[in-house]
């Protein structure tokens, strides 16, 4: 059986959420022999993690019909769904590594509405087929189905800003009470090495007892995802050495995969879940 990782900020626009996942999810693909469902938005099939794989041209091509989301969840509403079936309405990126599940082509509201109560069913069905299965949980605390998508998580990575102010905010929240009885991550996404906010600083002044991991900004890797080259970049920095405009990056990204990739497996082997598996 198969874990749900879900990358999630408390407020949005500075922490990195969606980039975060989209580095770790590719690292992983790339490095570990993990099988991962990339899910992403949901909701959105034009969505900014599916972005990140396919150029404009070849966006048609993987919206074929009855694929994706909308038609898994037609499946699982007449118990039509099984595990062995989730590859077919997929889209690999990494063969036997990474597929995606790209999103719906419904109004997000429709969607929504329709979704909501199929959410749970249809990621255990995944976790069957897959080892893990990643999800992007959005940022901010106003959205019922990004607080749906959070409650999903066996794993949750929390990205933060390097933002006192934001910071402090968040570890007086109730919220922030309860991650020490859950399996969480902290990352510091678009992180800035240069500032005087480091990690090691903001680990002292808000009293942070487990490991964090900074993910910095990379010009470069927000390029590719803005152009559907993730794979591409990766296959073309991952041996990068020390000095590279890209290698603290790329070194900052696989730490917080391999944290990944150990939280995930904490309960029981990573590196053999498939379809059949049992609970």
């Amino acid at each position: 059986m198969g874990v749900t990782v879900v990358f999630w900020s408390p407020v949005p626009g500075q922490a990195g959420t969606t980039t975060n996942l989209l580095a770790a999810a590719t690292c992983m693909g790339l490095e570990h022999s993990a099988r991962l469902l990339l899910l992403g938005h949901l909701q959105n099939s034009y969505a900014a993690v599916e972005r990140a794989y396919f150029r404009p041209a070849a966006w048609h091509d993987i919206h074929a019909p009855d694929t994706g989301i909308d038609a898994l969840l037609r499946l699982l509403k007449n118990r039509k769904l099984e595990p062995a079936m989730l590859r077919d309405y997929a889209h690999p990126l990494l063969r036997d590594r990474l597929d995606i599940l790209h999103g719906s082509i419904k109004q997000e509201d429709a969607f929504i509405e329709m979704a909501k109560e199929w959410l749970t069913p249809l990621l255990a069905v995944a976790r069957r087929a897959y080892d893990i299965v990643l999800l992007d949980g959005g940022s901010g605390s106003g959205s019922a189905w990004n607080e749906l998508l959070r409650q999903q998580a066996d794993v949750g990575v929390i990205c933060l800003p390097q933002n006192r102010l934001l910071l402090e905010r968040f570890f007086q929240s109730a919220e922030a009470s309860t991650l020490q009885d859950r399996r969480t991550l902290l990352a510091f996404g678009q992180y800035d090495p240069y500032s005087t906010l480091t990690v090691k600083n903001l680990m002292r002044q808000f009293r942070i007892g487990t490991s964090v991991y900074p993910v910095s900004h990379n010009t470069g890797w927000m390029d590719a995802v803005q152009h559907g080259e993730s794979n591409a970049f990766w296959f073309r920095n991952r041996k990068t050495v020390s000095g590279h405009e890209n290698h603290l990056f790329v070194q900052q990204v696989r730490r917080l995969a391999q944290a990944v990739i150990d939280s995930a497996g904490a309960r029981q082997s990573l590196f053999g879940g498939r379809v059949g598996d049992t609970p």
